[in-house]
């Protein structure tokens, strides 16, 4: 882990050290404190990483906060008016809206997608040589979000696609201690350069929009687009910009959070290689085929229990963040109206009062004995907002995992450091490569 920030950081330096990165911006105290008041620059920067902070703001006073608008001005660019950054009514016609799209009776169709994109891509890998891993994932999580989302491959748009989302996460993406001062009517420079890029962004979503032959009346949808295309015309929403901003949404927050939950995964994995092995035999008979897919899942313990300790350790939505909108008490202090909250989950997942040794990778924490208290373990998030796509997010990170460990071995090329890099969501700070070897 990078280094914490001193404990007598004020909230300036927290925002500054946003910026550059998520895991190293909040102090120690963070731990064992559940709120910790700070003042930027006239401001009150509030942050809530204790579990009865996190569950009032998320689930029983959340009537009481709204989404950042910080989170609105950095996100717009790349999700337009979408469900990550909406609030209100709008919000939740849009959830309604696409809740058919992710109903458990969608999963054995998305499994057999997966199996299909994970049988065609992990084979190829190339062994004999070192492979830049997180590329691997970026890839391959952008191959499946093609198939489930357009019933198309992503070979003519994947390349620029996934550059442009690197460049905005590592560029404009990354929140200012601005974005979350300035009000929004008071643009600044980078506001301008999102704004650029917004306009290429959109030109590119609806050019691979364009691909798609149109769906007739009467056709079944083929796909997450077909049934989000009907149910927002259903809900009496513009299909057009709506379904844009979705897509985009779908796109960004589907294969970037996948892609990196994946890379952590592996990287554990790597390093630690009696727990590939416990994964290896659990996956040697398994049918991982497009035809036994779903059914695999329920014989996986092992290997989700790895993705999850995996997402315990380095979520990639490592924080979300909110604003009081009236003068509220959390855990015995007092929030007044305007405040901003920032609540670090990855500080609850490592929060030493919570969990058994938690800077250790031990997957047998989610095997052996009770399940984690609901308001410990949050990588989708909790209450309204929580993630709509996280059984998705789960059968992709967990079928891909179990066929590339039934297919390879597989190591860190060298020893060198890899550090979480928390932005808009959690990247490896640097390429890993690894080697790979065929199995048997």
């Amino acid at each position: 882990m990078p280094p914490l920030a001193p404990d007598d950081v004020s909230g300036l330096g927290v925002l500054f050290r946003l910026k550059r990165n998520g895991f190293g911006a909040f102090p120690a105290r963070c731990f064992h404190q559940p709120v910790v008041p700070l003042r930027a620059l006239g401001k009150t920067l509030v942050l809530a990483p204790g579990s009865e902070a996190i569950k009032a703001v998320l689930t029983t006073q959340s009537g009481s906060f709204q989404r950042l608008r910080m989170g609105r001005r950095v996100l717009s660019p790349i999700v337009g008016e979408g469900i990550l950054v909406s609030e209100g009514d709008v919000w939740r016609r849009q959830r309604r809206a696409m809740a058919p799209a992710f109903t458990p009776r969608v999963v054995p169709t998305l499994a057999r997608h997966i199996a299909v994109c994970a049988g065609d891509a992990l084979p190829a890998i190339p062994t004999g040589t070192s492979v830049d891993v997180f590329g691997l994932t970026q890839t391959l999580a952008l191959d499946i979000a093609a198939v489930t989302m357009f019933s198309m491959t992503s070979a003519t748009f994947g390349g620029i696609l996934r550059r442009m989302v690197t460049s905005f996460m590592m560029g404009i993406g990354q929140p200012r201690p601005t974005d979350f001062l300035l009000p929004p009517s008071v643009p600044t420079l980078v506001d301008w350069r999102r704004a650029r890029f917004r306009r290429r962004w959109v030109a590119l979503i609806e050019a691979i929009i364009a691909e798609r032959p149109v769906l007739e009346n009467g056709e079944e949808a083929r796909d997450l687009f077909d049934l989000l295309v009907r149910a927002f015309g259903v809900n009496g929403m513009t299909p057009g910009q709506a379904v844009v901003d979705e897509v985009a949404t779908m796109i960004v927050a589907g294969h970037e959070t996948t892609a990196t939950a994946l890379f952590w995964a592996i990287w554990l994995l790597g390093r630690v290689p009696r727990w590939q092995e416990a994964v290896a035999e659990e996956v040697g008979h398994v049918d991982l085929s497009p035809e036994g897919a779903a059914a695999a899942l329920t014989a996986l313990p092992v290997t989700t229990a790895v993705v999850r300790e995996a997402l315990r350790l380095f979520p990639p939505a490592f924080m979300t963040g909110r604003e009081a909108v009236e003068d509220v008490a959390l855990c015995g202090q007092i929030v007044r109206r305007g405040a901003m909250l920032l609540l670090p989950f990855w500080m609850l997942h490592r929060n030493p009062g919570l969990w058994r040794d938690p800077d250790a990778f031990d997957p047998g924490r989610f095997l052996d004995g009770p399940e984690p208290d609901r308001f410990a373990f949050l990588p989708f998030g909790a209450g309204p907002h929580v993630c709509i796509g996280a059984q998705l997010a789960m059968t992709e990170a967990v079928l891909v995992l179990a066929r590339l460990v039934q297919l390879y071995q597989f190591a860190v090329v060298d020893d060198e450091p890899v550090l979480p890099v928390g932005v808009l969501s959690t990247r490896p700070s640097r390429a890993v490569r690894f080697r790979f070897t065929p199995r048997g």
